[in-house]
């Protein structure tokens, strides 16, 4: 009698994606509209309705996830809803658990070593630096805290991430090569975060997101990283206005 095979071991190869240079513009262009569309529909809810949705944080968290559904329907739309293809293809794949962790907690560590290091040489030279204008919107009283950890520091990690690295980066990897798609990939990235005073640190995870799926060839590495940097900001951003600081 044969012995039982082993299950199958995870694959750091990387996945060859079919979806083409023109499916990412076409995606890129379909998530803008939906998110313009978005914001229309909220800016008339205020001024036309008259709906106090401006101030309010559970809407807020609202628009956040209808803004995931957007991107990651994008993304979908133009990967797997046109190619016999599953969501692995995403770079939702298993991955070597304990070097992806160890992976992703190192290159935690170094994004806040040069977010501290950027601060620091920002402040020496008498620069003011401020936070993203959503964090003065986000309500973090009561049980909204729980909203915004889960919308925030879980949600938006995952969707970012397979709009991001796993169908954008995937697809500019297989036209310009490693090279040119971490650069890329990662100037979109943070351009759409629309804050000049974060940028760098910005960009500095974006690519550090973006190596991490190259080397694991799954996105779970890069989700709990982008996850834990959300998270650690949404917990330092209470204890601030739990200490009753107001934000500049």
């Amino acid at each position: 009698m044969n012995p039982p095979m082993p299950p199958p071991r995870p694959t750091r190869e990387f996945p060859q994606v079919p979806w083409n240079f023109r499916d990412l513009l076409w995606a890129i262009a379909v998530a803008a509209m939906g998110i313009a569309v978005l914001n229309l529909a909220i800016v008339a809810a205020v001024n036309v309705l008259g709906l106090p949705l401006t101030g309010n944080g559970a809407t807020l968290m609202i628009f956040a996830v209808l803004q995931d559904v957007i991107i990651v329907g994008a993304a979908w739309l133009f990967s797997l809803a046109r190619y016999p293809v599953g969501w692995g293809m995403l770079g939702l794949r298993r991955f070597n658990g304990a070097m992806g962790c160890l992976m992703s907690a190192a290159l935690f560590a170094l994004s806040y070593v040069v977010r501290i290091g950027y601060v620091v040489t920002v402040m020496a030279f008498g620069i003011k630096l401020k936070p993203q204008d959503i964090l003065g919107r986000l309500d973090l009283q009561g049980w909204n805290l729980l909203l915004t950890l889960l919308v925030v520091g879980i949600l938006a990690p995952v969707a970012e991430e397979i709009f991001f690295r796993g169908f954008l980066y995937a697809g500019l990897r297989k036209r310009l090569g490693v090279l040119g798609a971490l650069l890329i990939s990662t100037l979109v990235f943070t351009s759409l975060h629309l804050s000049i005073d974060v940028f760098i640190p910005i960009l500095v995870l974006g690519f550090c997101l973006a190596w991490l799926y190259e080397k694991t060839g799954s996105l779970w590495p890069g989700i709990i990283l982008h996850a834990s940097n959300n998270t650690l900001a949404l917990v330092v951003l209470w204890l601030v206005q739990a200490a009753g600081i107001s934000l500049p």
